[in-house]
């Protein structure tokens, strides 16, 4: 396992790409950012806006912005409205009832409250459970099928109501390092039907949970020819923005009435209490993320704070040793309970999927790491 120079990233993470002095995507882009001012980029936005709505006949909204019950899409669909003065429609993919928090259905009610108009499409409760419990099995991934509902929802509604514009925040190549969805520039998203989440394993598993066609549509991600025809277009709001930043995006969402997470950091690894608020099994993502790769949430997070020279390299190790990979026993627990599975059942599962080069296996224990955090294996 390799880590970055200036980062916390490793070779580990899918589709990572270092230099040859070592660095990854996401700090060489930080490291040549300032070639363009702030108002520069909000401006070379703005002409690519009105590139893709040239010769539109705009009869209501000109744009979509997908959202969650989080801190990034309040702030988006706020700058969006405020910042570029369009007239956004929301679309969310939420969670079903039994996975929804109320935290995250209090944040979607705020966003109606600010006078936006929202499209919410929810998968059905029976098959999302099942499909949760089946993607669990075969990819040690607990939310890989509502993922995939998630990104494929958005552009699945923009071009069925002919709105050729899609609002995403951040950009994964350059804020994680994610190589697979690079554009044509920082800002071109259509590439993001790329990433890992979307292609690996393909649909065949999770179409044969379902019960027909209908309930497929929104797990498909629209193909390149319908983007073509739609003349659709994802464009990437976080360049834009001189300060976009997971804290910086908390504190203001905060103040505009998002509610954050009441669980504590050692429970979750969200360090800020403000990342997937909407549904708490996504925490158990992140630990079997950390189990598989050697990284997890908390990582993400310093990554940031370290290109934004916030905290130091050796601050983020501390951090990260004392909250990467956390998830409380009592969600667990909850996760359990609901695909129906005992304690015993999901540990096994958990070790059969634990990278066993990068842990240690101990019996009635949490997998313990063999790797020293920013040097790799020890």
């Amino acid at each position: 396992m390799r880590y970055c120079k200036k980062c916390l990233t490793t070779d580990l993470r899918p589709n990572s790409l270092f230099d040859e002095e070592g660095v990854c995507i996401a700090c060489k882009y930080t490291d040549t950012s300032y070639n363009y001012s702030p108002e520069m980029n909000v401006n070379r936005l703005k002409h690519k806006i009105k590139s893709v709505l040239k010769d539109r006949d705009i009869k209501s909204y000109d744009c979509i912005v997908g959202v969650s019950g989080g801190k990034d899409s309040t702030r988006q669909a706020l700058w969006v409205r405020e910042r570029l003065g369009m007239n956004p429609l929301l679309v969310c993919c939420g969670y079903p009832p039994l996975q929804m928090t109320d935290v995250g259905a209090d944040n979607l009610s705020n966003l109606i409250e600010l006078d936006f108009d929202l499209i919410f499409v929810g998968p059905a409760p029976n098959s999302a459970r099942e499909l949760s419990r089946k993607s669990f099995f075969e990819y040690g991934n607990v939310c890989k099928a509502s993922e995939i509902a998630l990104f494929s929802t958005v552009p699945t509604v923009a071009i069925d109501l002919q709105i050729p514009l899609i609002f995403w925040g951040e950009n994964p190549a350059l804020q994680v390092g994610d190589s697979a969805v690079l554009g044509k520039d920082e800002f071109d998203g259509n590439s993001l039907r790329n990433l890992n989440t979307l292609v690996e394993g393909g649909l065949e598993w999770l179409f044969s949970g379902l019960e027909n066609e209908a309930q497929q549509l929104f797990y498909q991600y629209p193909s390149v020819e319908e983007f073509e025809d739609a003349g659709a277009q994802i464009l990437y709001l976080g360049p834009a923005w001189d300060n976009w930043a997971l804290d910086v995006n908390s504190y203001f969402a905060a103040t505009q009435g998002l509610v954050l997470r009441p669980e504590e950091t050692a429970d979750t690894g969200d360090i800020l209490g403000s990342s997937m608020l909407d549904e708490e099994f996504t925490n158990i993502n992140m630990m079997l993320k950390y189990y598989k790769f050697g990284f997890g949430r908390t990582t993400d997070f310093a990554n940031e704070m370290i290109r934004s020279e916030k905290i130091t390299r050796e601050q983020a190790i501390t951090l990260v040793g004392d909250f990467d990979g956390a998830c409380s026993d009592s969600i667990i627990q909850r996760y359990c309970e609901y695909i129906d599975i005992d304690w015993i059942t999901f540990w096994n599962e958990v070790t059969k999927i634990t990278n066993k080069d990068l842990f240690e296996i101990v019996s009635g224990q949490r997998p313990k790491a063999k790797f020293k955090i920013g040097k790799g294996l020890v």
